[in-house]
């Protein structure tokens, strides 16, 4: 009787043991899934609005003024946008920002703007994207959101890159931040492709797990006949 509860003890131990084992390592893996598509697909965010930001002229912005949405040099530079970010299916909006000295952001153009007006940023609106260290620390380099976040017009995670003040020839003076929005649907679809991980985490518990009892079980039924 005392073997018997014995063995059964072990058996228990075995079981949780790998459980706990084999748990430790799904999560590991599964994270580090997680964080090498989160690296992939932000990276390529900023990739994309760095190049981007290398075809805006800053002379096409720097007379815009608040109620120039529909004026030639406005609508020129959201066609521009729009072109260039409609490359990319995962890209919603493309849009450029003021960064101010009390490091507020506010839009200078919207490329969706000339579409849906009443959807869109005008000139001088603040941008209430919590992104606003993000956004300043884009004045020197590429930068993205930190996680998604939600404004007015719907819930995104965002790529920042610098508009020098000259494409051809640069003094090294940036006058804007160029911005490209991603859905946070689209990101967390991108980034949450581990399923496969912890199913395999799962299944691969249940066969140690069965192995541990029917092997324990099949040996003690072994060792009865023999006696």
């Amino acid at each position: 009787m005392t073997s018997a509860c014995s063995t059964t003890k072990k058996i228990w131990v075995s079981a949780i043991l790998a459980i706990v084992i084999i748990g430790a390592l799904t999560a590991f893996a599964y994270t580090s899934e997680q964080n090498a598509l989160r690296d992939a697909t932000l990276q390529g965010m900023k990739s994309t609005v760095s190049v981007m930001a290398t075809q805006v002229n800053a002379s096409d912005i720097a007379g815009l003024r608040p109620g120039d949405e529909m004026s030639p040099a406005y609508l020129s530079v959201a066609r521009h946008l729009e072109t260039m970010r409609s490359m990319d299916d995962h890209i919603l909006n493309a849009y450029i920002l003021k960064v101010n000295p009390d490091k507020t952001a506010t839009f200078l153009v919207d490329d969706l703007y000339p579409l849906d007006p009443q959807g869109s940023a005008k000139i001088g609106e603040v941008s209430t994207a919590p992104d606003q260290a993000e956004i300043f620390a884009a004045l020197s380099g590429p930068t993205a959101s930190k996680q998604p976040y939600t404004t007015k017009y719907g819930s995104f995670m965002s790529a920042y890159a610098p508009i020098d003040d000259s494409v051809n020839d640069s003094s090294g003076n940036t006058v804007a931040v160029l911005a490209i929005d991603m859905s946070a649907k689209d990101y967390n679809d991108a980034t949450s492709k581990g399923g496969l991980i912890i199913l395999s985490g799962i299944i691969s518990m249940i066969i140690a797990v069965g192995a541990i009892f029917f092997g324990t079980t099949g040996r003690r039924d072994t060792e009865k006949k023999a006696e």
